[in-house]
């Protein structure tokens, strides 16, 4: 082949296992960033499963340095690139509010920018891809290359978990499908809601997510077998990466046990505070909470990122005879849960009904008249149980006629009053269902991911693990048949780029 492909690698493995048969049963050429701490990092500069172009370490690119940033620079990449800096730096969560162990300074942060952005310079001018190929975006340095790309016209290929469990989508853009999709393309095929609804249960992502929370957590000795590895081998990551700067033992097993006193203390709270059933004869809108320090707020909806203050402007918003019923993301947990003072200030706002996690999503949808979501699962979902949705994020779903993008915060209160008289059509949903299984394809990425968790990761527990050779051809050839499936799943979409090209 001679297409030219770049990929991002991490300690996500799914693409390093991908690159193995692009380049070796393929012939791909394959350039790779590497983002990967020390102890990974030694089987991905000694392997010998994929031959590479060319390679970058990424944080071996990046220095502590005391000198001041180039600013002229960095406005002169903004302007070309069309990138607000600002913005990936204010909501990267290492730079800030979601830091225990290091404080950067403003000048810290623009210097590792302005390295960024000259290494990313270099990378795309030497490997000059046809293609870049990469997972979801979760921090700004990642991010940031992906809007270098998009902006040099490189084909994106990014690989996600679509609105329907066990099934992925690759796109250029997250949460967009690519060649323009039509539901005018695609006939009725009749369906009613209850059928439709069990088609779209049938791919439980809920349940999906449930089991590999149960996987993760499923071992105590894993997990003391992590414990001890941290504990008793040298580690220089937090040397040498910025996203482990200050991550000193001692701070770690610190902030370890502090959390876990958190989650006791504000789950007592969630338990006796958030209520639990769903209030009678009462004419409500849904709002489901978001988890806090996620990339669907931090990189996917920037200036969405405070809730709170969110949810006072659809209080605002609302017909004097709705009240609004806000409920806590049961997946929260992995964040030790909120302040409590976030959910007293919540429960503080006027008309504002907060729920306990543990309360059924399925049961709010079923009574609720409407759901405003800045771009979950939930906008979707609604319309299975007839309920129209708002959404302040685009995504794949919002070409539903009964789906409302919301540009403009001041026009929600017009909104909602127009999505309130508004029906969902089951045709419309329908067509949707077809349009969304042909641009998917089967692929469980949270069971894969618990694989390679399991066989590298000690579940997760230990991402600074030490990987051999040996366990990683172990790992590929017992999952050859899915990491295959993918690979060509990939290839199938850089034909159809080429074709319109």
């Amino acid at each position: 082949m001679n297409d030219k492909l770049l990929l991002w690698l991490s300690g996500d493995v799914l693409h390093f296992c991908i690159s193995h048969f692009l380049n070796k049963n393929f012939g791909y050429k394959i350039n790779a960033i590497f983002d990967v701490p020390d102890k990974p990092k030694k089987f991905f500069k000694n392997q010998t499963l994929v031959e590479f172009e060319n390679v970058w370490y990424f944080h071996e690119h990046l220095e502590r340095q005391s000198k001041k940033p180039d600013l002229e620079y960095l406005k002169k990449f903004e302007k070309e690139y069309d990138i607000n800096l600002q913005q990936l730096a204010t909501n990267e969560r290492i730079f800030y509010r979601f830091n225990n162990f290091y404080k950067f300074s403003s000048d810290e942060v623009l210097n590792i920018l302005e390295q960024e952005c000259r290494l990313f310079e270099e990378v795309i001018n030497k490997a000059k891809p046809d293609f870049f190929l990469t997972p979801l975006t979760a921090f700004h340095h990642h991010q940031l290359f992906y809007e270098m790309c998009r902006k040099k016209d490189i084909k994106t290929l990014v690989i996600y978990m679509s609105k329907f469990g066990h099934r992925c989508v690759i796109s250029q853009e997250v949460n967009k499908l690519d060649f323009k999709p039509d539901l005018n393309n695609f006939e009725s095929k009749g369906r009613d809601f209850r059928e439709l609804l069990n088609n779209f249960e049938s791919f439980n992502i809920t349940k999906q997510i449930d089991d590999y929370k149960k996987i993760q957590t499923s071992s105590k000795l894993t997990k003391l077998h992590a414990v001890s590895n941290f504990l008793f081998n040298n580690y220089s990551s937090n040397k040498t990466h910025y996203t482990y700067y200050g991550r000193k033992r001692s701070k770690v097993v610190l902030n370890e046990i502090k959390k876990n006193t958190l989650v006791r203390n504000r789950k007592s709270y969630i338990d006796k505070k958030l209520l639990k059933e769903i209030p009678n004869k009462q004419k409500f809108v849904y709002y489901p909470l978001h988890i806090e320090q996620e990339r669907n707020l931090l990189i996917a909806a920037p200036f969405y990122t405070n809730q709170i203050e969110l949810i006072r402007n659809i209080i605002q918003s609302l017909p004097i005879d709705y009240k609004l019923i806000v409920k806590e993301h049961p997946a929260q947990e992995t964040r030790e849960w909120r302040d409590i003072s976030e959910y007293q200030e919540m429960m503080d706002i006027p008309n504002v009904i907060l729920m306990h996690p543990d309360v059924s999503s399925k049961d709010i949808l079923s009574k609720s008249s409407l759901v405003i979501t800045i771009g979950g699962t939930t906008g979707l979902e609604s319309n299975f149980y007839q309920i129209p949705s708002i959404i302040l994020s685009e995504m794949d779903y919002s070409i539903l006629p009964s789906v409302e993008f919301l540009s403009n915060i001041q026009d929600l209160p017009k909104k909602i009053r127009e999505s309130l008289n508004r029906s969902v059509m089951p045709d419309d949903l329908d067509k949707f269902v077809q349009l969304y299984e042909k641009n998917s394809f089967e692929f469980d990425y949270m069971q894969f991911v618990s694989r390679y968790h399991e066989s590298f990761y000690y579940n997760g527990n230990l991402l600074d693990a030490e990987i051999e050779e040996k366990t990683m051809k172990s790992f590929i050839d017992n999952n050859q048949e899915i990491i295959l499936k993918v690979t060509n799943e990939h290839i199938k979409k850089i034909e159809q780029f080429k074709k319109l090209s």
